[in-house]
């Protein structure tokens, strides 16, 4: 049994094809061949049948031929077709594979003898039948591999031929020359072979016609003169000198130095030489060095390296294609396409072409005039040779393509800021920056003495400062060795000032400023960019730790499709990463620039203005938020603007709700800290007291906490009372949560003194409530209870009904808490039926949760894993699911269920609980450990307060 694609494709045994049956399948077939023990994605398969428009079923037929085909592997021995996300593999011995087994025969024959290499070349072309991938459906395979495949078949034979002529073939031997000179006139070498064993048999006049012949196909096609070895050979014959010895480059002389060509061509070794010191980038090593040496069924091996300016993908590419030099004995190629240079201008690929060519041996003279002309000779010299081309600081894909090699005998490094998602074969490798460790190991390699070593702290203060970009390293590096008594923590201390970071990482004539602008120039230049360029410097002035499209549409008033747009322009320049579906980062150096660029193009009011806009636009999403939670919204209403300049992010569902919190929370916090202002100061003081609400609801209690604390000099600053009092009522608030029991009583009351002298008699209820839970957590329950009875009263009286129910159930923990559970679940009932009728799902949760453990705790435990459950459906009804309702329904299920004798189901529970509670960072690593070593375990603070 064997395959077969250097002809008919198919699987064949004695002569004849057994399989598969139709043209779809045969090119799904070839696919895996081309690519075997390598996983082929279903995409890939998709093109290969159907080209660039695969119809809407082509995945479900794919799945279709991929079974037919096992069924055709199945006699076939140690053969398997196996899934393997995203794509199958088709695992088979390469010796099977008539292309791989030709490979390895010339391979063999490179490196043998010439008598021997005559055989084995001639056994390697028998195993050709024809046109390679003959019966496979569509073009596109042919097209994409048929040619290269061709062309590596045509350049055996004229190795073949070569061998043969230093052997002395006779010229009956060689009476296919003609046929495949006709099929294929502007192959040079094939003209060149034809008029050498015609002048070995002394037809002279012959040989000169073919060389005429041959001119005149060159110059009419191509507009060019022959090459300079069929130019020397003709002018042998003009002059009856005799005839050379010919040897096909590339081969390998044994290692006894018997043969060898009197005609090599030169060996172009045009790589810089190497950093003087590199380290880390392990990972992206191995993956570059994968990329540029592995088998490829067709065409070159390229390896596209990709990332911000600075980050070291220069240095990458040499350090790399230096270490792979023995792998490309016939040269290396280099050039610097300054594609990141707008004042410099990308170089031109005609002239990379005509440099190319005459580092190849090719005089000035015969350099193509036309780029697709230079092109084709550029492929044809490097076909068959082993050649490593790397084009560094490219600026975009149709500045590569003329470059590339036709030959899977070369590889292509090339580097960019942008990434060229086009180069579909290519291997892409985004560089990120480098970890404290890997980046302090750069350091200590690059400063001439031991002060890394001896400062380990500051160096990684350095580092980080640096955003572990490799240039801004190098920077300060020369920094230090141009000032060898400075200490590194200096340095450091110098490059924590932000304004003045990018002034210190300078260096003679290189600067991280003088990058970055690169970039930013480049992007000016480009379609869109005075749009693209207005959203990067925007982007840059927001504290938080990335942006999405919603922000950047409210800063620019442009639609969030066309901030999307932008924000990808800038992500293919290099200026923003992509973390995370449609969220936005900036490097730490690159938003220091960016906000120099802002200062220096729009003016402080605009400014100003912008971070109101962000402001609003973050406000009117909470106060939706809230909404769509179902939470009561009236004692949040009242503090801020009616009406906000952006509607903010479209929510729709609880699970829009979470992943907006979660997703925007360190965003909001950094707002809070730093927005606060004259003109802003009651904006961030609302924001601060919606947001709370929604952090609560996920359990994110320390952000919680570090909001309420940022906001506070703003509420001190706006001169309200009412304002003071909200943020000091959260902070209290927060801190009976997080344990801080007597801190938060303190606020608690500074707020509720604050909301009776401005006679607000519905916030003072609130805070008399909260109080009572304040007391309750702190071990005094006849407080407790006491202040839960007066904000009942004064509820009642108010006639609000929302805060009747709260009451009731908070009232309830206290029975609850004195063993009074008859009476404890009398209370949660009513509050549950009171805040069902009110259309309240998120506080009438917590009174779920509240009576489920009011029946454990009274030993109906049956009822009580009823009521959790519930409490579980409801919460997962509201979009929860990785919060702290979730982590503590989940602990109070598993101690009924323990009680119930159902251990395993508790135990799961348990470490559910436990695993959402450490995301959340509210239990601490003892807790943790004695919940995993105890059983039943003690139940987390956290938990016990909520009780």
């Amino acid at each position: 049994m064997g395959f077969r694609i250097l002809g008919p494709v198919g699987v064949w045994a004695d002569g004849r094809l057994v399989g598969p049956s139709t043209p779809q399948q045969r090119s799904v077939l070839a696919m895996l061949l081309l690519n075997v023990r390598q996983v082929v994605t279903t995409e890939r398969l998709m093109r290969a049948v159907w080209g660039d428009e695969p119809p809407i079923t082509a995945r479900n037929a794919i799945h279709q031929y991929v079974s037919r085909l096992r069924r055709v592997l199945v006699p076939v021995p140690q053969a398997a077709l196996v899934t393997a996300p995203p794509g199958y593999r088709l695992d088979v011995e390469p010796a099977d594979v008539d292309l791989h087994r030709f490979r390895e025969l010339v391979d063999l024959a490179r490196k043998s003898v010439p008598s021997e290499a005559d055989a084995l070349f001639g056994q390697a072309l028998r195993l050709w039948q024809g046109p390679p991938l003959a019966n496979v459906s569509g073009d596109w395979l042919p097209a994409m591999f048929g040619q290269a495949l061709t062309e590596e078949r045509l350049a055996v034979v004229e190795e073949h031929v070569a061998v043969g002529l230093s052997l002395g073939t006779p010229i009956e031997s060689l009476a296919d020359l003609p046929m495949l000179i006709s099929e294929h006139p502007l192959r040079e070498r094939l003209t060149y072979l034809w008029m050498l064993s015609l002048l070995r048999d002394g037809r002279r006049a012959a040989a000169l016609k073919a060389f005429r012949q041959a001119r005149r196909r060159l110059v009419d096609e191509l507009g060019v003169e022959p090459g300079i070895e069929l130019q020397e050979l003709h002018r042998r014959a003009l002059s009856a000198e005799p005839a050379v010895e010919v040897w096909p480059y590339p081969m390998q002389a044994p290692a006894d130095g018997t043969v060898h060509a009197p005609d090599t061509p030169p060996v172009p070794a045009e790589l810089p030489a190497p950093p003087a010191f590199f380290a880390g980038r392990a990972a992206e090593i191995a993956r570059v060095r994968t990329a540029l040496t592995a088998d490829r069924p067709a065409g070159p091996r390229v390896c596209h390296i990709s990332g911000i300016g600075g980050i070291g993908k220069s240095a990458l590419a040499v350090h790399v294609a230096r270490g792979l030099v023995e792998h490309f004995p016939d040269g290396q190629l280099y050039v610097n396409l300054h594609g990141a240079i707008p004042q410099a201008g990308p170089v031109d690929p005609h002239i990379v072409l005509g440099r190319f060519l005459r580092s190849l041996g090719t005089a000035d003279s015969a350099v193509p005039a036309d780029l697709e002309e230079a092109a084709g000779r550029f492929r044809s010299l490097t076909d068959g040779k082993r050649v490593l081309i790397v084009l560094d600081n490219a600026r975009d894909a149709a500045q590569v393509r003329p470059l590339l090699p036709g030959s899977a005998t070369c590889a292509v490094l090339v580097t960019s800021r942008r990434m060229f998602t086009s180069l579909h074969d290519a291997v892409h490798v985004q560089l990120d920056v480098l970890d404290v460790g890997r980046g302090t190991d750069l350091l200590g390699g690059m400063v001439h003495d031991d002060r890394i070593a001896r400062e380990p702290d500051a160096a990684a203060a350095v580092v980080r400062l640096c955003g572990g970009l490799p240039l801004a390293l190098c920077l300060a590096a020369a920094r230090l060795n141009g000032r060898p008594f400075w200490p590194v923590s200096v340095l450091a201390e110098r490059l924590a000032t932000a304004r003045h970071r990018l002034d210190e990482l300078r260096a003679d004539d290189r600067a991280v400023r003088a990058v970055f602008q690169e970039s930013y120039e480049d992007l000016r230049a480009s379609p869109s960019g005075a749009e693209a360029a207005r959203v990067f410097r925007y982007v840059g002035m927001l504290d938080g730790p990335d942006a999405g499209p919603t922000i950047v549409a409210a800063m620019t008033g442009l639609s969030e499709d066309r901030a999307r747009d932008l924000l990808d322009t800038l992500v293919d320049a290099q200026l923003v990463e992509s973390h995370a579906p449609d969220r936005y980062r900036l490097h730490d150096l690159l938003r220091l620039y960016a906000r120099e660029r802002a200062e220096a193009e729009d003016p402080a009011g605009r400014r100003a203005e912008l971070v109101r806009r962000v402001l609003h636009c973050h406000l009117a999403t909470a106060r939706t938020a809230i909404k769509v939670l179902g939470a009561n919204t009236g004692r949040r209403a009242g503090i801020g603007p009616r009406t906000l300049d952006h509607p903010g992010a479209r929510l729709a569902t609880g699970e829009d709700v979470h992943a907006w919190t979660d997703a925007e929370a360190d965003n909001v916090l950094a707002l809070v800290r730093t927005a606060a202002g004259p003109s802003t100061a009651t904006l961030v003081v609302s924001l601060a007291a919606t947001f709370t609400v929604l952090l609560y609801e996920r359990g994110h209690w320390l952000k919680q906490l570090s909001l309420a604390q940022s906001a506070l000099p703003a509420a001190a600053g706006t001169r309200e009372i009412l304002y003071e009092a909200r943020i000091h009522g959260d902070l209290g608030w927060v801190q009976v949560c997080m344990g801080a029991s007597e801190d938060g009583i303190a606020h608690l009351h500074r707020s509720l003194d604050a909301y009776r002298r401005a006679g607000e008699a519905t916030m003072e209820a609130g805070l008399l409530d909260n109080l009572g839970v304040a007391y309750r957590t702190a071990g005094q329950p006849e407080r407790a209870a006491e202040h839960h009875t007066l904000a009942l009263r004064l509820n009642r009286e108010l006639g609000d009904r929302w805060g009747e129910a709260v009451n009731l159930t908070h009232l309830g923990l206290v029975h609850q808490a004195a063993g009074r559970y008859d009476e404890a679940v009398e209370l949660h009932t009513r509050s549950i039926e009171l805040l069902g009728e009110l259309g309240m799902p998120s506080d009438r949760l917590r009174a779920f949760i509240h009576r489920a453990e009011a029946y454990r705790r009274a030993g109906r435990f049956e009822e009580a894993v009823e009521h959790y459950r519930q409490a579980m459906a409801a919460h997962r009804k509201l979009g929860g699911s990785g919060d702290f309702g979730a982590a503590e329904i989940s602990w109070g299920l598993g101690l009924v269920l323990y009680e119930l004798g159902r251990v395993d189901e508790a135990r799961q529970a348990w470490r559910r609980s436990i695993t959402l509670l450490g995301k959340l960072g509210l239990i601490t690593h003892a807790e943790r450990l004695t919940a995993e070593q105890e059983e039943p375990p003690p139940t987390p603070r956290v938990i016990v307060r909520q009780r």
